[in-house]
């Protein structure tokens, strides 16, 4: 991995995060007595297979703990579109390692990404105060928090301060199609109301989904110090993604890179094996999913493989 430099402009001046950090991994070999019989493997099948059904349960427990649920019962929100991705705050060079990273992660997920020349609506940026800039941008940019309730802006603003993000949404018909509004009169009193008006119907399928149509996470340039290029880009992609609460704490046996500011000794490298299980589960879901169907099927990605094999993927990518 690279360390960062951060740019200058109307950001404070550069400054040097800490090189990469290298993880030494230590392997430990056991031996089976050369008359090892049947039965001692089949035992110790079983117990492994136990420990992964184990591991799902608290891979559910832990999806349900993360997951931001929507206001009034809405569907949980996705990117639908193609993700156009921007950096600020960071040297070129840097800024485009850690894109290709985010880019990579997308892809691997089946996600649309946006060509060079895109319109950006997802932005990544590297500020001097990030607590800080949400307040100036709430003042000097109001219309980025238009559709925000009050309590999402205290979504935005709690955690460890590091790093604070937030998305732009949009309701629309379940197959994508802008509501329309028609005005009528009640009681002598018109009034403009939506109109979903949509080609799939059916009482058992969802009739609405919500839209990401923009993203940002912003990171704290101090507070960011001393992690890689790797574990910034995997912690943006999981926050650009979906709406999920950053992890001040480590959860025990699940590990994630949401705790990547978490008051722990080695944080996570990149995205895990339950982050994988998440995000692969989070995009497969139907249109206009609800949220309570985001923790079974992270224990189905879990369970079935599906995080694994991403996690491994992705630490091949991360090697070239």
């Amino acid at each position: 991995m690279y360390p960062l430099s951060m740019t200058t402009g109307r950001l404070p001046a550069r400054l040097n995060l800490a090189a990469k950090t290298v993880l030494l991994p230590i392997l430990f070999f056991s031996a089976c007595p050369a008359g090892a019989d049947n039965s001692q493997r089949e035992t110790e099948q079983i117990v492994v297979t136990g420990n992964r059904a184990i591991q799902a349960e608290l891979t559910a427990d832990l999806a349900k703990s993360i997951t931001m649920v929507p206001p009034k019962d809405q569907p949980l929100p996705r990117h639908y579109q193609p993700i156009c991705l921007k950096i600020f705050g960071l040297e070129k060079d840097y800024a485009d390692v850690l894109a290709q990273r985010v880019r990579d992660n997308m892809r691997m997920l089946n996600l649309p990404v946006g060509t060079a020349k895109c319109q950006p609506n997802s932005w990544i940026g590297f500020v001097s105060d990030s607590y800080q800039e949400v307040s100036r941008l709430r003042q000097e940019e109001p219309e980025m928090f238009a559709k925000l309730h009050d309590y999402e802006i205290d979504r935005i603003l709690a955690g460890s301060r590091a790093a604070q993000a937030w998305h732009s949404l949009e309701a629309k018909g379940v197959d994508g199609k802008p509501f329309n509004y028609v005005t009528i009169e009640i009681n002598g009193v018109q009034k403009s109301v939506r109109v979903n008006n949509q080609y799939q119907t059916g009482r058992l399928m969802p009739t609405t989904r919500v839209d990401m149509i923009g993203a940002i996470v912003l990171f704290d340039r101090t507070l960011s110090a001393g992690k890689t290029v790797r574990q910034l880009a995997d912690y943006a992609t999981f926050r650009l993604l979906a709406p999920v609460k950053e992890m001040l704490s480590e959860q025990g046996e699940i590990q994630s890179i949401l705790s990547l500011f978490a008051d722990a000794p080695m944080p996570p490298a990149g995205l895990t094996e339950f982050d994988w299980s998440y995000l692969d589960a989070y995009y497969k879901l139907q249109r206009g999913a609800r949220p309570e169907k985001v923790h079974d099927a992270a224990k189905r990605a879990y369970l079935d493989g599906a995080g694994q094999k991403l996690s491994e993927n992705a630490g091949q990518v991360g090697k070239n």
